[in-house]
């Protein structure tokens, strides 16, 4: 299979009983730069990568049974396309995907019931959920783990993990971090813990249902920020004009990266793995 930095050359068509293709690389710093570009617009690696080390159960609320069955099938079948575990059904859900009209004041309703659902929400992300046009909304709750993924240690980062120097180093060398083969270990790990994707279906109305519930796997398998410069080339533009419909091949290999990522890292190494990982380089 080529890699998405493989593009058939243009032109005509290869003569008749000839079995050649011909293909043209695309420069290595342009395929480089593409996807330092969507890494950065995901906003996934701002602080170390949070992922999901417990099994995905995505539950969807707000349409009818056959119609949820079908949303939670695609959502699970994503999840191990990409290497996420997947729990085994009838498990407790840990994804919610609820279609709803009035996206923003159900929002606002959630979190005068229930603000410790936001409590990993930053006051400028609160704002795009409370608030806007948005025909998507989700939201993240993390929880911080020992470096093997195995216990939790409450919410907070520690400092040491969120901010680094070049090469991956903490700023002032904290002594927290472990060496092992020449790699620094941050000995603790960010875990996705609840995802929630509201889709807005009035807004999203004329998308397909296929389409939203490959955006809201998307954004449920990864830590991505709303954001206004959200990469064309991937299916979180899908309510763009002539947006993509579907998970693009960039989208699937940024999900991929992020599941073989090893999570113990600042979030500086963590930016330049993904980049790897979506320029066909190995990751470690």
């Amino acid at each position: 299979m080529l890699s998405f930095s493989i593009l058939l050359a243009a032109g005509a068509p290869p003569p008749q009983g000839s079995d050649t293709i011909t293909v043209t690389a695309r420069p290595a710093e342009e395929v480089r730069r593409e996807a330092q570009l969507y890494v950065k617009a995901t906003g996934v690696a701002q602080q170390p990568v949070a992922r999901w080390i417990d099994p995905v159960c995505p539950k969807v609320l707000g349409i009818a049974p056959k119609l949820t069955e079908r949303v939670e099938r695609q959502v699970r079948a994503v999840a191990e396309r990409v290497g996420a575990k997947v729990a085994k059904p009838k498990c407790r859900s840990n994804l919610l995907i609820a279609f709803v009209k009035g996206g923003d004041a159900v929002v606002r309703r959630i979190a005068a019931k229930a603000p410790h659902q936001f409590k990993d929400v930053d006051a400028q992300h609160r704002a795009t959920l409370y608030g806007g046009t948005a025909p998507i909304r989700w939201w993240h709750a993390i929880r911080t783990r020992t470096g093997d993924g195995m216990r939790d240690m409450g919410n907070d980062v520690p400092a040491f993990v969120q901010s680094a120097a070049p090469g991956g180093v903490p700023l002032g060398g904290d002594i927290h971090l472990q060496y092992r083969s020449s790699l620094a270990s941050t000995q603790v790990v960010r875990a996705l813990q609840v995802a929630t994707v509201i889709i807005d279906v009035d807004r999203a109305e004329g998308q397909t249902l296929d389409s939203v519930t490959e955006f809201a796997a998307l954004v449920g398998l990864a830590e991505v920020q709303p954001s206004p410069s959200l990469p064309g080339n991937s299916i979180l533009s899908l309510f763009a004009a002539e947006g993509p419909k579907q998970l693009t091949p960039l989208d699937t290999q940024f999900l991929r990266a992020i599941y073989k990522l090893p999570l113990d890292r600042t979030a500086f190494a963590h930016r330049s793995l993904l980049v790897k990982g979506l320029t066909g380089q190995e990751s470690e």
